[in-house]
This record gives C-alpha cells, sequence and structure tokens, in this order.
C-alpha cells in the first residue's frame, strides 16, 4: 500500500516539474515571436519570465542577453532622435533605458552623461549664477576701457579740401562740425594736405585724415580728444596697459606661453602652474588678440572608444608511429671478475663466451596521435584621449633566469653564481594612438606584436632559457567614425617530419615501415583583429574660431586693423548705439531660429526703420563755411515700404505670436493660465486644411475622443480613433501630429471597423518624435470596403511634461478597394493640456504584455 502511495506522490512531482517546464517553454516560444516581430521590450519580459522559473537553462540566459542588447540599442537610437529633435527629457528616459539593458554600452553611457551635464549645466546657469565658465562668458570681449566719445552726431558728411589745407584747421573743422574738442600734443607740428571724401561719419573721417598724417589720437573724456605724432614714443607715453589672467581649463600654459610670445610679441608674460592660468601684462589691444588666441586653442582633446575584437586560433597535430630502438648502438663488454682487474697475455687461453657480455637495445612501438584545436577571444573597448598611447597585453609574462658571477665577495678562489629573474611580456601586445581629424575621421598609429615560447635551449649551469618568437606589425590606418578594420594574416606554420630506423631495413619499400619510426608535428597559429573606433568627444569649435582677426600691421598689433586710435577695441568710442542695435539684431535672429514653442509670448512694438544715409550736414565748400549748413529733411520718396504686420523685412515671422484662443466647455474652463508651461500649436498643412471644418455630407468622418482632455505628467490618456463612412472604405492611411515635448505615443490597438478576426490589419509607427503614422487596411483581393460606423483603433498618449498639445492629422485620407482615394474626408482632432500637479507614475517604459499596463523593466 504504502508502493503505491510513494508513487502516486512521485507521479504528482513528475507532473509539477512538468508543467514548470512546459510553462517556462511557453514563455520562451512567446518571446522568440516578439523578438521576430522587432518587439525586443516585450521579448525581454518574456525571457526573463523564461530564465525566472527555469534558472538553470543557458539557452534561455543567452537568448535573454542577446535580447537585451537588441533592446539597447533600439533606445538608444531613439534617445538620439529624441536629443536631435530637442527634446531632452525623453532622449534621457531613452538612455536611461538603454544603459539598464545593456551596462556594457558605453556610448549610451557616454551620451546620457553628457545630456546630464549639459542639462545640469543649463540648471546652474539659471539657479547658480557666478561660476567660472559663466563669468568667462561674461567678461568675455570685456576689458577697462577708456571714456568713451560722444559726438553730438554721427550722420555721414562730405569732405572736400582739394587744396592744401593745415591739417589742423581741418581737425578744428570736424570737431566743430561734431561737437568735440580737439587737443593738439605740444610737438605735433602742422602739416598741409589734401584731401577729398564723400558720404564719412566722424570716426570715419577722424581715421582716414590721421592716417594721411601720420597722426594717433587718445580720447580724454567724452567730448575730448588729443591728437598726437604717431611715433614708437609717444605711443609708450600715451597707450594705457592692462593685466589680465586667462585660466586654461584644457590647453598647457607651456605651449600657450610659447604661442603667445610668438604671435603677439608678449613681453611681460607670467604663468601660475597650479591655477593652470597665464598673466599678461600689455596694451589693451594685444591683450584682447591674446584673449582670441587662448579662446581658439583652450579646447578639450578628442576622445575615441576604439572597439578591439581579437581571435588567435592554435592548431596543433603530432603523429609518432613505428619501431624505435632506446639506443641505436650494440655495446660489448668483458667481464675479468671484477673492476679494475688487469687482463694479461697469459689470461687469453683461459677466457670463454662466459666472459663476454652484448647490450641489445629496447624494442619501443610508438602509435601516438594528438591533434589539438585552441582558440582565444577577447573583446576589450579602449577610451583613448587624442595624442595619448592605449596598451593592450592578452598574454602573460615569463620569468627568464639571468645568472651573473660576483667575484668580489668570493673567499678562497669560489666563485659563487648569482641567478635572477627578469620577466618578459609574452603574448599580444596591442598599441593604439589616435588623432581625431575635423571632418570626423580618425588615424591610428597601430602597433601589433605576437610573440610566443618557440623552444628552450640548454644553457649553463643545466638552466633552460626559453627562445620567444615574435611577430610585429607598424601601421598608420584612417579610418572614419564607426568603420571597422580588418587585420589578418598573423599566420604562422611550424611542420617537422622526421623518421629513425635501422639502416638497409628502413628503406625497404613498404617492409620498411617496421624498422622505422616517423614522427610529425605540425603547429600553426592564426591571428585576427578588427578595430572600430567611435568618437565620443570633439573640441568644441565655434563659427567664431573660424574666423580671421584682424591684428594690424608688423609694427603695430591693434585688434580691428590698422587703426590710428589708441584704443581700438571692437567696440569704439563712437559705437555705443550701433552695439546696441547689433546686439538687438543677433538677439531677434537667434529667437527666430527657435523652435515655435521655445519663442516668447510676449508682445513686442517693432522698431522704426532707421532713416535714410547719406544727409548732407553741410555743403562741399572751403573751410570757413564747411559746417554752416543746415541738416536737410528726410525724403519721404525714400523711406522704407511698411512692413506686414507680424513678418520681418525678409519675411520671416516675427516675435508676436497670436494670443491663444479661449478654450470653451469643459476643456475651457478646466485650464487655467499659469498651470505650466503652454507650448504653441503645430500649424496644420495646407493639404488637410479641411480637418476641424465641418463638411456638410462628406462620405467619411473620423474623430479623436477621449474621456478627459486634462491629466498630469506621467498618467495615460487613451483616445479613440472612430470613423463614420457613407461610401465604402478599404484603407486609411493616416498621419496624427502633436507636441513631442507634451506627449509621446505608448500604445496602439486596432480596432474592429474594418473587420475582424484577420479580416483586417493596423499598422503604426511613432519612430519619428511628434508624428504617428497610422495605416488600416482591409485583407484579401475579394473583400470590398465597408460602410458604417466604428473603431478604427485606441491610441494610448503618456504626458511628458505641462503644457498643452492639440492632436491633429497631418495626413487624412481613405481609400476604396482599387485604392482610388475618396474625397472630402472630415477629420476632427483633439486638445490635451498637461497640467504641473501630483507627479504621476515614472516616464513610460516598454510595457508589459502580459498586463495592460506600462511597466519597466
Amino acid at each position: 500500500m504504502s508502493f503505491y502511495r510513494y508513487g502516486r506522490m512521485l507521479a504528482v512531482a513528475l507532473l509539477v516539474v512538468g508543467l514548470g517546464g512546459c510553462s517556462s517553454y511557453q514563455s520562451y516560444r512567446k518571446a522568440e515571436i516578439a523578438a521576430s516581430q522587432g518587439n525586443w521590450d516585450q521579448a525581454v519580459l518574456y525571457y526573463m519570465e523564461a530564465v525566472e522559473r527555469e534558472p538553470e537553462n543557458l539557452a534561455y540566459k543567452a537568448a535573454l542577453l542577446r535580447t537585451k542588447i537588441k533592446a539597447s540599442q533600439e533606445h538608444f537610437e531613439k534617445g538620439k532622435r529624441y536629443r536631435e529633435a530637442g527634446i531632452d527629457e525623453r532622449a534621457t528616459v531613452e538612455f536611461q533605458q538603454a544603459v539598464q539593458l545593456d551596462p556594457t554600452n558605453q556610448y549610451a553611457q557616454a551620451e546620457l552623461v553628457n545630456l546630464q551635464e549639459e542639462i545640469r549645466a543649463a540648471e546652474l546657469e539659471r539657479e547658480k549664477p557666478g561660476t567660472i565658465e559663466e563669468l568667462k562668458n561674461k567678461t568675455r570681449g570685456v576689458r577697462p576701457q577708456p571714456p568713451l566719445l560722444e559726438p553730438r552726431s554721427n550722420e555721414p558728411i562730405d569732405l572736400d579740401f582739394p587744396e592744401p589745407t593745415s591739417v589742423k584747421d581741418i581737425y578744428r573743422a570736424l570737431g566743430k562740425a561734431f561737437g568735440i574738442n580737439v587737443l593738439f600734443d605740444p610737438n605735433l607740428k602742422d602739416q598741409e594736405i589734401s584731401i577729398v571724401l564723400k558720404n564719412v561719419t566722424a570716426q570715419s573721417a577722424l581715421e582716414v585724415v590721421m592716417r594721411a598724417a601720420g597722426h594717433f589720437y587718445k580720447v580724454q573724456d567724452e567730448s575730448t580728444i588729443i591728437v598726437v605724432a604717431d611715433t614708437p614714443q609717444n605711443r609708450r607715453n600715451y597707450e594705457d596697459l592692462v593685466i589680465q589672467t586667462f585660466f586654461l581649463s584644457n590647453a598647457d600654459i607651456k605651449q600657450v606661453q610659447t604661442m603667445l610670445r610668438s604671435l603677439v610679441d608678449a613681453k611681460k608674460i607670467a604663468t601660475n602652474e597650479q591655477l593652470n592660468a597665464i598673466i599678461l601684462r600689455d596694451t589693451a589691444d594685444k591683450v584682447k588678440v591674446a584673449e582670441k588666441i587662448i579662446e581658439a586653442n583652450d579646447k578639450a582633446k578628442a576622445e575615441v572608444v576604439v572597439d578591439v575584437e581579437l581571435l588567435q586560433v592554435n592548431s596543433s597535430k603530432m603523429r609518432n608511429l613505428g619501431l624505435s630502438l632506446d639506443s641505436y648502438a650494440v655495446t660489448q663488454s668483458l667481464d675479468l671478475g671484477g673492476e679494475n682487474v688487469p687482463l694479461r697475455l697469459s689470461d687469453l687461453d683461459d677466457l670463454n663466451a662466459n666472459n663476454w657480455s652484448l647490450t641489445i637495445p629496447n624494442f619501443i612501438y610508438n602509435f601516438m596521435k594528438t591533434d589539438t584545436d585552441a582558440q582565444l577571444l577577447a573583446r576589450p573597448q579602449l577610451r583613448i584621449t587624442e595624442g595619448e598611447k592605449a596598451r593592450l597585453l592578452i598574454g602573460e609574462r615569463v620569468p627568464i633566469p639571468t645568472t651573473t658571477f660576483n667575484t668580489s665577495n668570493t673567499v678562497g678562489g669560489n666563485i659563487v653564481p648569482l641567478t635572477t629573474f627578469q620577466y618578459t611580456d609574452v603574448g599580444i601586445r596591442i598599441e593604439i594612438e589616435p588623432r581625431v581629424h575635423h571632418n570626423k575621421e580618425i588615424t591610428l598609429k597601430v602597433t601589433v606584436e605576437v610573440s610566443n615560447i618557440s623552444s628552450f635551449v640548454e644553457a649553463a649551469g643545466g638552466q633552460r632559457q626559453p627562445v620567444i618568437g615574435t611577430r610585429t606589425i607598424e601601421s598608420t590606418i584612417r579610418l572614419k567614425d564607426g568603420e571597422t578594420n580588418f587585420l589578418a594574416g598573423l599566420i604562422r606554420t611550424d611542420d617537422l617530419d622526421s623518421q629513425a630506423g635501422i639502416p638497409g631495413l628502413s628503406d625497404i619499400p613498404v617492409l620498411g615501415r617496421l624498422f622505422s619510426n616517423n614522427n610529425s608535428d605540425n603547429n600553426r597559429t592564426d591571428v585576427i583583429l578588427t578595430m572600430t573606433p567611435h568618437i565620443i568627444r570633439t573640441p568644441n569649435l565655434t563659427e567664431e574660431d573660424l574666423l580671421p582677426i584682424w591684428v594690424g600691421t608688423e609694427a603695430k598689433i591693434t585688434f580691428r586693423g590698422g587703426s590710428p586710435r589708441v584704443e581700438s577695441d571692437t567696440e569704439g568710442p563712437f559705437d555705443g548705439d550701433n552695439d546696441r542695435e547689433r546686439v538687438q539684431e543677433l538677439l531677434r535672429r537667434r529667437l527666430q531660429q527657435l523652435p515655435r514653442g521655445l519663442r516668447e509670448t510676449g508682445t513686442e512694438e517693432q522698431e522704426e526703420p532707421p532713416p535714410p544715409s547719406g544727409i548732407d550736414l553741410a555743403p562741399s565748400g572751403g573751410p570757413g563755411s564747411f559746417f554752416d549748413g543746415d541738416q536737410a529733411d528726410d525724403d519721404d520718396d525714400q523711406q522704407e515700404p511698411p512692413v506686414e504686420d507680424g513678418l520681418f523685412e525678409d519675411g520671416t515671422a516675427s516675435l508676436e505670436p497670436l494670443a491663444p484662443a479661449p478654450l470653451g466647455g469643459l476643456f475651457g474652463d478646466a485650464y487655467k493660465p499659469g498651470a505650466g508651461p503652454v507650448a504653441a500649436p503645430v500649424a496644420e498643412p495646407a493639404t488637410v486644411a479641411a480637418s476641424h471644418a465641418a463638411v456638410s455630407g462628406a462620405p467619411v468622418r473620423l474623430a479623436l475622443a477621449g474621456d478627459r482632455h486634462l491629466v498630469v505628467p506621467g498618467e495615460t490618456l487613451t483616445l479613440r480613433l472612430t470613423a463614420d463612412a457613407a461610401a465604402d472604405v478599404a484603407h486609411l492611411p493616416l498621419e496624427l501630429e502633436f507636441d513631442p515635448a507634451v506627449l509621446a505615443v505608448q500604445q496602439v490597438r486596432a480596432g474592429d471597423f474594418l473587420g475582424t478576426g484577420g479580416a483586417s490589419t493596423v499598422l503604426s509607427d511613432d519612430t519619428r518624435p511628434g508624428l504617428l503614422s497610422l495605416g488600416a487596411s482591409r485583407l484579401g483581393q475579394d473583400r470590398g470596403g465597408v460602410r458604417g460606423r466604428g473603431l478604427v483603433a485606441e491610441i494610448t498618449f503618456v504626458a511628458v511634461a505641462p503644457g498643452r498639445s492639440t492632436i491633429t492629422f497631418k495626413k487624412a485620407q481613405a481609400l476604396d478597394a482599387v485604392l482610388e482615394e475618396i474625397s472630402g474626408v472630415e477629420a476632427e482632432g483633439f486638445d490635451v493640456v498637461v497640467e504641473d500637479g501630483a507627479v504621476g507614475p515614472e516616464a513610460p517604459r516598454p510595457r508589459d504584455p502580459r498586463t495592460q499596463d506600462a511597466g519597466g523593466l
């Protein structure tokens, strides 16, 4: 009875084990199906379930590892697309998932770290002012300025002195015209010059006259200048000196010091190696030129990650077959009854066969064969800074004995040997030195050395010294980013064939094999090496770094060319108003390049166009009547035509967006201003201009409907895409557009409008941020279109960040069974507001296929 009870218990246990194995296999099959369809996240979940139920199954573990790598690559590519679109939050989530799935993905780690650093830097810039980079940016281009000259007028004039005229009179005339007090150095000699200039400003007139006369001026206060003869001594007497400290982040101070001495002839220069700083004392122009040179050269070195894949295959075959003797010799000896017994001639008569002995060698029959194959596979990743060397050794360190004799401490003439060991690297040694070019190509200086112990030799004292065989390759190759270089052909083959036997007998055909021994030893080593470089950091070159710097003449270095002024920085004494206008223009252009949702929502007044140029302050004439005329009135005919409201002169959109229209109904009552940043609605293209218009008697109506309009970040919202068709519809190619900074597509489920049970299919693609491509079709050539009302698909969105987004139809088409387009399609979108309320669950992760909720990995 107990036997049957134990039998039932055993049967139950086997049934439980079988069911568990069947359950794990079902998960494995589901994972394979998901992987074949490209749903790597679902495949990872199923594989994890299979491994959890059967952890000792190596096939499940290998499949899980392979699928994690594929899923990591997919999230990494999505993250790069989001980052290119400027959606840093979504890109961060994708990069984090890529790193979680595959911690060895250094590219994803590098992108994640760089993105987090950019986000952190932006936060620090807003919250913690005063960092060294911010201070550098704030003080860039700023230096102690002399008093700025403020002329009474800066309108262009005509300067006409065809006859030789005293240069001091010309200076006084210019001073009278522009309200400037002109002083002269006591040592300045007067001279006469002839000059005719048309349509020049005060600054241009002063500089041209002084360059022609060989003078320069220095600003004393807002309305006074002093004119001095341009000599080296006067330059030293009148030029002010500036001391500025440059803190270097990347460049070497010794190299920068040498560069400044050779380019700007800087003599008063000091270094602080502890702070990696350079202190320069010189004129303001030289200091400014030095600043530009340091900015262009103080860049971080490029870095690359080199994927090295090394495969070494060793093959050894040995065969020892045949008859061999332990000694190929026969020894005959005479036994006289003891050792060292002398043999007398009288004893020869007593010798017989018992006194003689023969030594016959032993016979050894060899029949041994060995076949050995060995493989060495290594896949390291080397991160290298440009100009530095990375060394990789795969092998071992072999001790080599070295014997020395010390004769100084010997006693009695005995020399005592002293043996030491030196270790030598034996194996595969790789040395790589990269150089990153500005066109995203990489030059690698590669040294590959393959060494092994080929044999041993007997040394003094009975020590065996290894003989090391070496193969070395040195090469310089240039590859693109991500290009793989294949290095093969490092093959070494050693063949040894030997034969030993009895002379004469071993030479007999066929039968000679019975009296000989054949030994064959074949060794082959093959090394295959692949290298794939990836650029992960490059110097941050800007457009300003590529522009030339005008530094004056060989005799006089100035920042903006051969200016006769002592202070000739970018902002001259006359450039105050113009500089502000230039900054405003640059800001306007940069704001125009921002995405629509990032532009300012405030309203600005358009600046009036500047008055036309070319107004003469005085008619041409001699110096006595040069500045006596009145300023002419602006000519109405010269004014520029009015600019249309909302557009700049170049036709681009202005920074004055229309105020958002109030929302009605439940949506309008629930939305409150200030609930969070609101993204600007996306404009609809002209091809679907009827998206939100009611078309009377439309043959096909499409609409998006949901249970609510308000969500919080992290919350999901399911919208129903319905169709109401009065014509036969067989295909619906659609494109939905939304703000990717506010919403993201999580899931698309097919509806039953075009059929059920395999009669229809719904395909979707959300790889492009802010755009969902959706296609619904009936399957089968014998099936026609359908009419009526039904559900096309259910689309689940997840709220990413606070804001407002209108989900619109960028493309709305309906086709019949013969792919003819049905005209007059009506499409209605849906408005969503994401409030900055309580934070919901974490950002979306791959959905668990066993549930309907989003889950993480």
